[in-house]
């Protein structure tokens, strides 16, 4: 009876050796590892050979998006006044040259007033200035005389043409002033094509000169803004190239070209701001000051490479599995240490390595080495 139990415990144990075989790797009692073909095909497992594979070397960074320097505007009055009509709101879409406020107000009544003056002043002074001359040419007049028609006339003109500039700025009919038909208001015009990001008046509101009163930003002319460490500084070149996604949207992702870099470094944040125009805007529905990520390519090299899944590590170390036989039952691998670089998605670079078979490249997640 008890040899019966020996035997049975004997073959229960040789049962669970063989199971077991294919798990485990004894160094001391086995050169290979062991994986029946049974096995092979039900984890899914497969055999490959290293790949040239080529990797990007890239800095990481969060920015902004942002206008260019031709894409915002901040408008302020050319002449203090009160705002008679109010035409636009916020986050209006508006063309270049679009009405956006008429204003009104004794500032522009004197301007206009001055300018016409002034008109009539100038065409009396030249009058008498070529008058003057003329009789200095006879030698009837005086140098004196000369000098001080002349000094009249050009003191003037230059008041005329000063006042011609600022009116022409504000867009009023110069002919119809000179002739004494003022206007009652001016308008204020949009710069730029762009939206209406800010609106910081109400009608009836007496505003300074120096007041911005809107801003405008064109969405077409967005670029990003983002900031790099300084130890990260000496990877950069201008034109290289970026992709980035908005927050909240990895899905969707765009591209850029470095085209700027700042030249002092944030004391608090160690960093340099950055600025790259976009070259892929195609379905980029971004607002302004929106945030963003993204990665810059600082270059690209061919290595071989394979699969992380197709890593062992073990005390520290990393193993790939090489196969050196195969029977009608099972294949038989030697497990060979490797060096890695870089991690490319799913795919590591492979630094040093001996010369291998063909490599256990998927399923190996469930063979362990001692």
């Amino acid at each position: 009876m008890k040899t019966h139990l020996y035997i049975g415990l004997f073959i229960l144990a040789l049962i669970s050796a063989s199971c077991n075989k294919s798990q485990q790797v004894d160094e001391t009692n086995s050169e290979f590892i062991e994986i029946t073909k049974a096995q092979f095909a039900s984890e899914n497992m497969a055999l490959g050979d290293p790949i040239l594979r080529t990797f990007s070397e890239s800095v990481q960074f969060t920015g902004s998006m942002i206008p260019s320097v031709n894409g915002k505007a901040q408008i302020s009055l050319p002449l203090a006044g009160t705002v008679d009509r109010i035409f636009c709101a916020i986050g209006q879409p508006v063309s270049k040259g679009q009405l956006l406020i008429d204003i009104s107000g004794n500032d522009l009544i004197d301007i206009q007033k001055d300018f016409a003056e002034s008109s009539a002043m100038l065409k009396r002074l030249k009058s008498e200035y070529n008058r003057v001359n003329d009789l200095f040419a006879e030698n009837i007049g005086t140098e004196k005389e000369l000098i001080l028609a002349e000094s009249s006339y050009k003191s003037e003109n230059a008041r005329y043409m000063a006042l011609k500039i600022k009116l022409e700025r504000i867009g009023l009919d110069l002919a119809k002033i000179e002739n004494g038909s003022f206007h009652n208001t001016y308008s204020v015009k949009s710069p730029i094509k762009g939206y209406i990001t800010s609106l910081d008046v109400t009608i009836g509101q007496f505003i300074e000169q120096q007041f911005v009163i809107l801003e405008i930003v064109d969405a077409d002319q967005f670029q990003i803004k983002f900031s790099v460490f300084e130890k990260d500084m000496g990877k950069l070149k201008i034109g290289q190239h970026i992709t980035f996604n908005l927050i909240g949207d990895k899905n969707k992702k765009y591209t850029a070209r470095l085209s700027t870099f700042g030249r002092i470094i944030n004391t608090e944040t160690k960093a340099i701001d950055c600025f790259a125009e976009i070259t892929d805007s195609k379905n980029l529905n971004a607002i302004n000051n929106q945030y963003i990520e993204g990665n810059i390519n600082i270059d690209s090299i061919s290595v071989y490479s394979l699969p992380v899944d197709a890593l062992l590590e073990s005390e520290s170390e990393n193993y790939v599995l090489s196969l050196e036989k195969e029977t009608e039952e099972s294949l038989y691998f030697s497990k060979i240490k490797v060096t890695t670089g870089a991690l490319n998605k799913d795919f590591i670079e492979l630094v040093e390595s001996p010369k291998m078979n063909k490599l256990l490249v998927k399923g190996v997640y469930n063979i362990q080495l001692k």
